[in-house]
């Protein structure tokens, strides 16, 4: 049950002050908050109305945002490692945060935080989020980010094109393959891609390799010193399925030209029935679609003979950081822990058509497969197995350009096998 107002304002005010020591209730506070929003994106403007009602519930807090759009986490990097400015909290990718704001040690540990009562619940805050999403960059044991936009990696599709063929969502891999060979015979394009953006190819990547050897597989192959893991026959048979799609015509040939978003419009435009991407893609393709497009999502399909599980869920959150050298950490978490609340929380998937990481909140109907696939997780990742927040140099100069190189059709399968064991081994080399 929602909380009325006065009470609403008396809690928030009461759990900045009871035991957290806070100096005194009444004492002006002001906390600079940088965010990887643009100030009129519609996430933006809910994160306005949750400040602006912080402030009215809490006189004496001011909250001074910065909207610094996706090069937030840089900006932010840069700014605490020069010792210029005063930040006090932010958001962005939780990956990003991972990668450079944990690693370089900026970040507060929110273990204590996170046993206060959750603001529309009797329960520890901890407990309001949805399975395996805020431990999922847990380090030592310790929490530094509060995860709040959950994006999941699935096959986004038009419910109404698989009706028309006549097929149903695939289970298994061999499935999805009968699935496109029918869409390609009713004259679609079965899986729109982007042709050279190396984030989406490795999608597929990931997927594969996660069904095939299980979460975790990969970004302990992008560690191995001797790069010997990258000749499992898995990585083979994932390169051999890359390559099959193609061959099969399940991506059409034209995707080689593609810069995004060119592709993603054709699945908008109806040519194409689907595409392995995230849950953002409704809110980007919102305007192109017409009215009665009925998005469907389904998570990347089973690979007989596989450990992986379709319940292995990718995900792609967003998240809050607060700053350890802030002043204000107590009032800086007392946001926080508004903006988890059922209203806020409700209003970023209403009016944002995003998933939200409060188990609580039903997601907007546009990506009510995403809230089901979110749900029934029993386990997550996050971008490329993790290895974008723990080895981004490598990403970007190894596995990325091979794989664009694979999924362009430059090298075959047995190429990039012996690409990847060799150049990781001489990456680590390097770097030891």
């Amino acid at each position: 049950m929602k909380k009325p107002l006065i009470l609403m304002c008396a809690s928030l005010v009461l759990i900045a002050a009871l035991g957290l020591g806070v100096v005194s209730a009444q004492e002006p506070v002001t906390l600079v908050f940088w965010s990887m929003w643009n100030e009129t994106e519609g996430q933006a403007r809910v994160l306005q109305t949750a400040i602006a009602n912080f402030e009215a519930a809490n006189p004496n807090v001011t909250i001074e945002a910065v909207w610094n759009g996706r090069q937030n986490q840089t900006l932010v990097r840069t700014a605490l490692s020069g010792g210029s400015g005063v930040i006090d909290l932010m958001d962005q990718d939780a990956d990003q945060i991972a990668g450079g704001l944990m690693r370089e040690d900026f970040a507060l540990p929110l273990n204590d935080y996170l046993q206060q009562p959750a603001f529309d619940h009797e329960e520890a805050l901890a407990e309001v989020f949805l399975p395996s999403t805020l431990e999922m960059f847990a380090l030592d044991g310790n929490i530094y980010q509060l995860p709040y936009v959950y994006n999941t990696v699935q096959f986004w599709y038009d419910k109404r094109i698989f009706a028309e063929v006549g097929v149903e969502v695939p289970q298994t891999w061999d499935d999805l393959l009968s699935v496109c060979s029918t869409l390609l015979d009713a004259g679609y394009a079965p899986i729109a891609a982007e042709g050279n953006e190396p984030g989406y190819a490795a999608f597929y990547l990931t997927e594969m390799l996660a069904r095939i050897k299980g979460p975790g597989w990969l970004r302990q192959a992008a560690a191995d010193p001797t790069g010997e893991m990258w000749r499992d026959p898995a990585v083979l048979q994932a390169a051999q399925m890359t390559r099959t799609l193609w061959d099969n015509g399940c991506v059409p040939p034209e995707t080689i030209g593609y810069v995004w978003p060119q592709g993603q419009t054709t699945l908008a435009f109806g040519t194409a029935a689907m595409e392995l991407v995230g849950s953002w893609l409704p809110v980007e393709l919102q305007t192109q679609t017409d009215p009665e497009f009925q998005w469907g999502g389904f998570s990347f399909p089973a690979v007989e003979g596989g450990v992986g599980s379709t319940t292995d869920v990718y995900a792609l959150l967003l998240a809050f950081m607060i700053n350890k050298d802030t002043a204000h950490p107590d009032e800086a978490f007392a946001f926080l822990r508004y903006v988890m609340s059922d209203e806020i929380q409700q209003l970023f998937t209403d009016q944002s058509l995003v998933g939200v990481t409060n188990k609580y909140i039903t997601w907007n109907p546009i990506i009510a497969d995403a809230s089901a696939t979110a749900a029934a997780a029993t386990s997550t990742y996050g971008d490329v197995d993790n290895v974008a927040s723990l080895y981004s140099e490598y990403l970007n100069t190894i596995l990325y350009p091979n794989y664009v190189s694979l999924w362009q059709g430059a090298v075959t399968p047995e190429a990039y096998v012996d690409m990847m064991a060799t150049q990781t081994a001489e990456y680590w080399a390097s770097h030891s």
